[in-house]
């Protein structure tokens, strides 16, 4: 198994996803596929989608404990407004005082030392997100041909509804590769879109040979 990793202006992507809907669908199960200058590889979605998910979830963390520091310096402040003047001349009013300030300070504290591990933990998945790693599935030296079958038109808008969707549908076609190899393997690349043109740039662009 050969793994490799990539920037972006290295690969082209075969078989992207077309509408957010179809992150919902069945269609997320299906490998993603993408073409480099040695062969075709295997997408390593996963691990993107897994380091996404912590990255938007440590997010979502920081933004609630904002909202808690901001919590606790108001906190701070009602308690030191409302009780401190009286304090003063009745000296039982200190305990109240001192309660409030500590819970509004530990809320601060506890939600500043959350912010730093939740940053610090971003920062690591979202450099994982970014990364594009994939499997080898087979190299451009072991293709005989490339062929182009099932093509169909798809509906791929990608509007606020299903139902503005269906009512103004934008077409896009869609077909699968059939990569056979000089060993006589049959390799599907399912869902390419465009598959004709992509299958021409690909070639073009990383100098192929194969018919």
């Amino acid at each position: 198994m050969t793994m490799r990793k990539f920037s972006y202006d290295e690969i082209v992507t075969l078989n992207p996803l077309q509408t957010r809907y179809q992150m919902m669908s069945s269609r997320v199960l299906i490998p993603l596929y993408a073409a480099a200058n040695d062969g075709i590889y295997r997408m390593n979605r996963a691990k993107r989608v897994g380091g996404f998910a912590v990255t938007l979830g440590a997010t979502i963390g920081i933004l609630v404990l904002a909202f808690i520091v901001i919590v606790g310096i108001y906190v701070v402040f009602l308690t030191l407004s409302l009780s401190l003047p009286a304090s003063f001349s009745y000296p039982i009013d200190w305990i109240p005082t001192l309660i409030g300030t500590l819970i509004g300070a530990g809320l601060i504290a506890g939600s500043v030392f959350g912010i730093i591990k939740l940053v610090k933990i971003g920062k690591r998945f979202g450099r994982t997100a970014n990364e594009l790693e994939g499997e080898l599935v087979v190299s451009w030296s072991q293709v005989k041909t490339i062929v182009v079958m099932n093509v169909r038109q798809e509906n791929v808008a990608n509007g606020p509804s299903l139902l503005l969707n269906t009512i103004a549908p934008t077409y896009k076609e869609i077909g699968d590769w059939h990569v056979l190899t000089i060993d006589g393997r049959d390799i599907t690349i399912p869902n390419v879109d465009d598959p004709h043109n992509k299958l021409n740039y690909v070639k073009n662009r990383f100098n192929l040979n194969f018919s």
